[in-house]
């Protein structure tokens, strides 16, 4: 019967030993578990912040983006304006032009041309006399303005002299 007393007291103990063994495994396991998170969480970090990171360039690059194609279409809208400009300051003076020119058609019927004087000082005083500026007739002309003025102001010293 001591045997069986030895036995049993060996089986006891070594089912206390197994016992041991099975929780300090347990126990590796939780830790290893632990690690294992937390080396996940430490992982899911680094991505947020990488990507984070990745955006903010993203948003520089499309800000830079949108920038320089905002800066290419304003001066795209400014050269078609200043060719919208120039298209109608040709059509204005293409108007001006005939507006002159059926002027001069007009005033050879009405006014008597003035024989001691050279044809663009008839057609400068035409032009006075129509109500336009010294600096518009040297400009449709294409003569000095000095000249203008003083072709007017001698026109202007005769008719004073001449009433």
């Amino acid at each position: 019967m001591d045997w069986i007393w030895i036995l049993i007291g060996l089986s006891i103990f070594l089912n206390m030993i197994a016992l041991v063994l099975i929780l300090q495994g347990k126990q590796r396991k939780d830790r290893d578990k632990a690690n294992e998170v937390q080396a996940i969480q430490q992982s899911m970090e680094r991505f947020v912040t990488n990507m984070e990171k990745e955006n903010e360039e993203l948003y520089q690059q499309l800000a830079e983006y949108l920038k320089a194609n905002q800066q290419s279409t304003d001066e795209r809208i400014q050269l078609l304006e200043e060719k919208i400009r120039s298209l109608e300051e040709e059509l204005e003076e293409e108007a001006f032009s005939e507006t002159i020119n059926e002027a001069f058609d007009d005033q050879e019927d009405l006014n008597q041309p003035n024989l001691d004087l050279p044809q663009d000082e008839e057609k400068v005083l035409q032009l006075f006399k129509q109500g336009f500026s010294s600096n518009q007739i040297a400009k449709i002309l294409q003569i000095d303005n000095g000249r203008i003025e003083l072709i007017i102001n001698l026109f202007k010293k005769r008719q004073s002299h001449s009433k």
